[in-house]
């Protein structure tokens, strides 16, 4: 019985020995550790420095920016855009007396991008602008007229001898309108009280109908061609058909 409680005791001095030495040696290692080691410092304290020398060193200084959110932007309205229609002209080419000819003349004009119509018939056109004296109710009466005239320096006229006009005193065909409205205006000043009539002229013959929004509707170049080529020729505007 005195040998197991002895053996007792040698076991739990034993055991006493071995955790002393190992907590001995854990002071050690972390003395050691402590004396090595830089000193902790808290997230905290750490933080602010480091977010101080990152905008010192790379990142630029950032101008505050205030906007007037009570100032309305300024708004541009564009006007929508227009169609521009070109107006259109139609002519009137001729007469010429065969069809090849019209047809020859018909693809000058398709080249220059016209589109044409041509056909045969028998038209009225003005023909100029006839200034006159109304007849008279006898030649006597025309006559004395013609010596007041030529009292009063007027040396271009002619008695009209038969038809309708009979007795009638003709005083000049004119052209142009405004040519015979000049020379109307003139008689009047005299005293007179002359008519201006638009002369009529029926021609047969080949059309050439055409449309342009060009003004002249031709080139001059192509119109003195082809009047030298075909000479009884003319261009006339007329009336677009609807």
């Amino acid at each position: 019985m005195k040998i197991v409680v002895g053996v007792l005791l040698v076991i739990n001095a034993l055991l006493f020995y071995w955790v002393a030495q190992e907590s001995n040696q854990e002071d050690a290692l972390l003395a050691e550790m402590s004396t090595n080691m830089p000193p902790l410092r808290l997230l905290s304290e750490v933080t602010p420095q480091i977010q101080s020398k990152q905008i010192t060193a790379k990142q630029p200084i950032i101008e505050e920016i205030t906007v007037d959110l009570s100032q309305k932007p300024e708004v541009v309205e564009k006007s929508p855009t227009r169609a521009v229609f070109l107006e259109l002209a139609c002519y009137s080419l001729g007469p010429f007396s065969e069809e090849k000819s019209v047809k020859s003349a018909a693809s000058v004009l398709k080249q220059l991008g016209m589109v044409t119509t041509h056909k045969s018939e028998t038209r009225r056109e003005v023909s100029g602008y006839w200034v006159y004296i109304p007849p008279l109710p006898s030649r006597d009466d025309a006559r004395k007229v013609i010596s007041m005239l030529k009292k009063r320096g007027i040396k271009d006229f002619l008695i009209v001898s038969n038809g309708i006009k009979r007795n009638a005193i003709s005083l000049g065909f004119f052209g142009t309108r405004d040519g015979a409205q000049q020379h109307q205006t003139r008689m009047k000043a005299l005293g007179l009280n002359p008519i201006l009539e638009d002369s009529y002229r029926e021609t047969s013959g080949f059309w050439l109908d055409f449309s342009s929004p060009n003004t002249p509707p031709l080139p001059e170049s192509v119109i003195d061609a082809l009047q030298s080529q075909y000479d009884e020729i003319s261009m006339k505007k007329r009336p677009c058909l609807k």
